[in-house]
């Protein structure tokens, strides 16, 4: 990729106390945030168990355990876990589905029939004696029926973190009547109620007034990363007590945290809250409108914020009509359409280059003169991946890592998620062999 071939003269930006001072420490401090390499792993003293099975929720959790530096054992059949069959239309790599190839790195691969053999059960619970977490997504109760779960486990080994992911959790009815459901992604957003507030107006015609889903997986990757911050809780927790602890998670809950805004305009409005396609109710003007060539984002939700904008695309006309914040956010979808084609007349005889050129002027000398009023309306170009991947940000922060796998060969992924100055995450390696650390697991824990 050209990404990995351009050469950017970086510059940095702060603030300092005087001037002059402490450069020498920030650029110091710079350097250490580019470069993971040469300080500790603040994990390296623990072993993960990832027995998750068709579900990237477990896979992604484990993910960040291995970044920061844990022994992370994927545990999966002879077969291999069925995630590594899923990927966009069918395409892999020597049988490996390309997400299962992302998240590849650092970890290990062993080969257990949990599902079948008491023999590989008896191993797995060998393992997690030695284990400072285990992560899970079997139904319910399977675990503990197998004589693995959180209940036999943590007798052998009271520190233990145990985190199992399912739909509906560990409890409740609900969780006892859909104890069989798969935890996919699809049902983690829908059974949240958050795919129903995504999409055009319902009044539109069909397809378009159908919810939508966000994003690729989005419910997994949101349950995964709860799932890693509540393991990381309670290993904080461990280390001050040395108890372990189950780390119960639910799909439903950790999609559902993000649907706060239903909720608000629900008491606010006394009725529930329509999808509303392109609108704000919460902010506005705050979405994407068309331009000449192609989409721009524009977040101007002050009323001078909004006043500005309306300076910038020469149409003060509408300052009457919608002066106030209230004007702007009401309960009548009508009205807030009629303002948000308004605004899109004027962005249509830009370009997004222009558009985002006259806000940053304006920005830039509103910041100097108390006779603008303080107003700063933010427009960006709404980016294809294409024109993201050519960005030299990404370079520059080093936030993507050519890797080599002597089975999968040369490929590039995302890397260094979080930059940290002392204790950072970093990739070792990357591998998807079905049961090579076998030997390697065997040797070092059994």
């Amino acid at each position: 990729m050209s990404l990995f071939k351009k050469k950017s003269k970086e510059k940095v930006y702060t603030r300092y106390s005087s001037a002059g001072a402490n450069v020498s420490v920030w650029k110091e401090t710079v350097e250490k945030l580019k470069t993971p390499e040469g300080r500790p792993e603040v994990l390296d003293d623990i072993m993960v168990l990832d027995a998750s099975s068709a579900n990237f929720s477990g896979i992604v959790a484990a993910s960040f355990f291995a970044e920061f530096g844990a022994d992370v054992i994927k545990i999966e059949p002879a077969g291999g876990d069925p995630c590594r069959k899923m990927t966009p239309y069918g395409r892999n790599v020597k049988g490996v589905g390309i997400p299962f190839m992302m998240e590849g790195r650092n970890k290990r691969y062993m080969t257990l029939d949990l599902e079948n053999s008491p023999e590989d059960r008896e191993t797995f619970g060998a393992l997690a004696q030695k284990a400072a977490v285990v992560i899970e997504s079997f139904p319910a109760g399977k675990m503990d029926s197998w004589g693995i779960g959180y209940r036999q486990l943590s007798e052998k080994n009271p520190g233990l973190v145990y985190i199992p992911i399912t739909p509906y959790g560990q409890y409740t009815k609900k969780a006892k009547e859909f104890a069989n459901l798969p935890d996919t992604d699809i049902t983690t957003q829908t059974g949240s109620g958050l795919s129903s507030q995504i999409g055009d107006f319902d009044t539109e015609p069909e397809p378009y007034n159908w919810p939508l889903k966000a994003g690729m997986w989005m419910g997994w990757y949101v349950t995964g990363i709860s799932a890693a911050l509540g393991g990381m809780m309670a290993l904080l927790h461990r280390q001050g007590t040395g108890e372990g602890q189950m780390v119960d998670i639910a799909g439903m809950d950790s999609y559902s945290s993000m649907t706060g805004f239903p909720a608000t305009i629900g008491f606010t409005w006394d009725k529930p809250r329509p999808r509303i396609g392109v609108l704000d109710f919460i902010l506005y003007p705050y979405g994407h409108w068309k331009c000449k060539d192609g989409l721009v984002a524009i977040a101007a939700p002050r009323d001078q914020d909004f006043r500005a904008l309306l300076k910038i695309l020469n149409r003060w006309d509408l300052e009457d009509d919608f002066k106030y914040t209230p004007d702007r956010i009401p309960d009548i979808i009508e009205q807030a359409m009629e303002l948000h084609q308004e605004i899109e007349k004027e962005t249509m005889k830009y370009t997004a280059d222009e558009l985002t050129v006259k806000a940053l002027t304006y920005a830039l000398k509103s910041a100097r003169s108390k006779w603008r009023g303080g107003g700063i309306p933010i427009v960006m170009k709404v980016m294809t991946p294409e024109d993201t991947v050519e960005n030299p940000q990404w370079a520059i922060r080093k936030s993507f890592k050519e890797v080599e796998d002597e089975v999968l060969g040369k490929y590039v992924i995302t890397s260094g998620f979080v930059k940290m100055t002392e204790s950072p995450p970093r990739i070792k390696w990357v591998s998807c062999e079905i049961g090579k650390d076998n030997e390697y697991v065997k040797t070092k824990y059994l």
